[in-house]
């Protein structure tokens, strides 16, 4: 007959394996976890910056857009058409200036910021014929 000490030797030393086993693998699985999430925020991050980018350039479209109709109106329209935002508090906007261009040309510069972007669309309209 075997003594009982042996017994309980080998199970507790198994149940410490198990233990480290299970540390592991929690270990490894966290370590996962946590670079998935990290370049899920990048990813993120540089989504915003496309987006505020692509923003930017449609904002100053849209400045362009407002100087035109104010020309329309009346083309001997020159200066500025001041910050407006779009829409209304979300930081997001456009200026224009407006200026002869040389002989009986305009000269429309329109400036359109959305996030940390700002990018500019100029146009050097005739008019007249």
């Amino acid at each position: 007959m075997k003594p009982k000490h042996h017994t309980t030797i080998r199970r507790s030393s198994r149940r410490g394996a198990a233990l480290l086993v299970a540390l592991l693998v929690m270990a490894a699985t966290s370590m996962v976890l946590v670079s998935v999430l990290d370049t899920q925020t990048m990813q993120f991050k540089a989504l915003n910056n496309t987006l505020d980018y692509d923003r930017a350039r449609y904002m100053a479209e849209a400045g362009m857009a407002h100087s035109l109709s104010i020309l329309e109106i009346d083309i001997t329209f020159r200066g500025t058409v001041t910050q407006t935002d779009f829409p209304v508090g979300s930081g997001n906007g456009y200026q224009a200036i407006v200026q002869d261009g040389g002989g009986s040309a305009v000269l429309i510069t329109a400036t359109g910021t959305a996030g940390k972007f700002t990018r500019s669309v100029t146009a050097n309209i005739k008019h007249g014929g």
